[in-house]
């Protein structure tokens, strides 16, 4: 049930600013472009280094964040002191949302897994904003939505998909999130442990390690130094079509979004 934020396969060549407009979970994508100006001109830049809190599950909401650059983690922690991992967040996305809409508590901790940097919108402007420019209201909305669309799939995943399908999509999410292609295969440069990996997707370590090490065998991945070098992204596509049906999510691209409106 945990995973990476599901992305639009990139172009080698793609820009930065491409990457940010063509990200799935990007708000700005449903607004039109005097809209958009409107906010981007509202926002603060942050950079957090590796490893720091951006804000705590439990905490107050009162900002809502996106992504320019680095990866995010998003984890929720059980009654147990458990620390699960639940999303990791790529360039473009949007977060914070939920806590800036409803004024509730943070439903999870979100933590720089490397250096990142960050446009930040406060609740205050936001509202004044969504007075000014109602379009934001629709792209919320259609934001939230899809995170509740996304948390579902993969909570069906968690209850219905063997741990092989479970993995090789988030596998596969995170080769089309940010792998990076070369002669070899999909770079993944993110390194991410087997012990995050098996929270990914609610199986044991142990688990975790015996599915990576078939991966292995069949020779779809290989090890790259400290991170995983995805050799046949094919035949990983094709275990994880076999698990739940996770949605075709699609970036709203300029002849059918609301940015024609502006």
């Amino acid at each position: 049930m945990w995973a990476t934020a599901p992305h639009i396969r990139l172009d080698p060549d793609t820009t930065l600013h491409d990457a940010l407009t063509m990200s799935l979970f990007d708000l700005f994508q449903w607004l039109p472009e005097k809209t958009s100006a409107a906010l981007l001109a509202s926002a603060r830049t942050r950079k957090v280094a590796a490893g720091g809190i951006i804000y705590e599950q439990g905490g107050e909401g009162d900002e809502m964040f996106r992504l320019v650059s680095g990866s995010i983690r998003l984890s929720v922690m059980n009654a147990d002191g458990r620390d699960l991992l639940y999303l990791f967040f790529s360039p473009g996305d949007c977060f914070g949302t939920s806590s800036v809409v409803d004024g509730e508590p943070r439903p999870q901790t979100a933590e720089a897994f490397d250096t990142v940097e960050l446009q930040v919108f406060d609740r205050a402007t936001i509202d004044r904003l969504r007075t000014d420019h109602p379009q934001i209201n629709d792209a919320l909305l259609r934001l939230l939505s899809r995170h509740m669309r996304l948390l579902s799939d993969y909570y069906a995943g968690a209850l219905l998909d063997e741990g092989e399908y479970r993995l090789a999509q988030r596998l596969v999410e995170m080769a089309d999130g940010f792998g990076v292609p070369t002669e070899r295969g999909i770079l993944l440069p993110t390194r991410i442990s087997q012990s995050e990996l098996a929270a990914m997707v609610g199986i044991a370590r142990q688990t975790a390690n015996r599915i990576l090490k078939s991966f292995q065998d069949r020779g779809w991945i290989t090890s790259a130094g400290n991170s995983m070098m995805i050799t046949r992204l094919d035949q990983l596509r094709t275990a994880a079509k076999q698990g739940a049906h996770i949605h075709d999510f699609e970036a709203a691209s300029p002849d059918r979004s609301v940015r024609n409106q502006g």
